[in-house]
């Protein structure tokens, strides 16, 4: 998953502790409300930013500008493949319960360099690939059966 540009002006932000005002203020040297204005359309992609507005942005956010440029397609440009990658297919996230969620998480953290946010969720998809794949049942559930032979499934 490609980090769109609107998502990751928000994301650098939100990381900077700034709030839309505070950033649209800084970068455009205009008052809060003007500002605040610009950047949520920025984020919300009803604004499509110009090159100077992405150097500006980028200044304030202590970030390269080329952070914040996009391909043809409005998304940010893929990492590509790296020696010692891993491509997971589909079917094999589906086996664990929240793990695509966190792998986009990951893939987002490390689309802004977010090497603590890297490390920790690391270690998330670590314990969830850990616990094994769920096949139906709830992996907590246990099947036990009374002195008649009635099976309780709790």
């Amino acid at each position: 998953m490609q980090l769109t540009q609107p998502e990751m002006i928000q994301i650098l932000r939100k990381r900077a502790n700034l709030n839309q005002a505070e950033l649209g203020s800084r970068a455009f040297d205009t008052n809060m409300d003007s500002g605040r204005t610009k950047i949520k359309n920025i984020e919300l992609g009803r604004q499509r930013p110009t090159e100077k507005d992405l150097r500006q942005i980028a200044a304030c956010l202590d970030v390269p500008f080329e952070q914040l440029l996009v391909s043809a397609d409005g998304k940010t440009p893929p990492a590509g493949l790296r020696k010692g990658a891993v491509l997971m297919s589909q079917k094999v996230i589906d086996m664990f319960p929240d793990l695509g969620n966190y792998l986009e998480m990951l893939e987002k953290a490390a689309g802004i360099e977010d090497y603590e946010l890297v490390e920790y969720l690391a270690g998330k998809i670590g314990d969830i690939l850990h616990g094994g794949p769920v096949t139906g049942a709830s992996p907590d559930a246990t099947i036990t059966s009374d002195t008649e032979g009635r099976v309780d499934r709790g």
